[in-house]
């Protein structure tokens, strides 16, 4: 409720709707593509990259970026992503349209857990269904850390619970909260929560840290 007092708050909320039409037609395109290495993006409002100034200037877009350079080929992006989207959405949804794809993704990223923070899902009840979801990840999948701004204590349990839960089924972390500390000046979008495409900048880099070395 807070949130939406934010005087932004209105501009960025804006843009769910657009942004998520336009990620519709390009996921689309990209199961229709007939080559490329294929990932699927699994996550809340910054997969869809509701902040920056169009839907791919997010980390999504950066990271696709990212790859082509590292990889040389274009790389095919299904972004299962939801503005809005809880752990609890991830499981019920998102996994199952991932699961649901002909071609086998060659990378799967996930980045959840800001909406859980807002909507104080209990701490039990949110590790429950955070390991269900890990259970379903493939082998090499990345899981990006809470990021910082979201409060002081929980989010650091939530991490540490992450780093826990990933250890042994070969997944991935990206840590978000190393990378996106102060100094904050200039990184949010006009709700004063969201990245804008500086911030998300910030998001790339721990995602590019994390699958430094897996394409060399």
């Amino acid at each position: 409720m807070l949130r939406r007092l934010h005087p932004g708050w209105a501009r960025t909320s804006a843009m769910v709707l657009p942004y998520a039409e336009s990620w519709s037609e390009a996921n689309e395109a990209a199961r229709t593509a007939g080559s490329g290495p294929l990932w699927v993006a699994l996550g809340d409002s910054t997969g869809q990259g509701i902040g920056a100034s169009s839907y791919d200037r997010g980390y999504v877009g950066g990271l696709r970026a990212w790859l082509g350079e590292r990889t040389g080929q274009p790389w095919r992006v299904v972004n299962l992503s939801r503005s809005g989207a809880r752990a609890t959405d991830v499981l019920a949804e998102q996994l199952a349209a991932m699961e649901a794809l002909v071609d086998k993704p060659d990378l799967v990223t996930l980045a959840i857990g800001a909406n859980d923070m807002l909507r104080r899902t209990p701490p039990d009840r949110l590790h429950a269904t955070m390991s269900a979801v890990l259970d379903r990840l493939p082998p090499g999948a990345v899981v990006a850390t809470l990021p910082q701004g979201l409060g002081r204590t929980r989010p650091v349990k939530v991490n540490q619970f992450l780093a826990r839960a990933t250890t042994g089924r070969g997944l991935v972390v990206a840590d978000l909260w190393g990378h996106t500390g102060p100094p904050w000046s200039g990184k949010f979008a006009a709700d004063g929560f969201h990245p804008n495409d500086t911030g998300y900048r910030d998001w790339v880099a721990a995602f590019t840290e994390a699958l430094d070395g897996r394409w060399s």
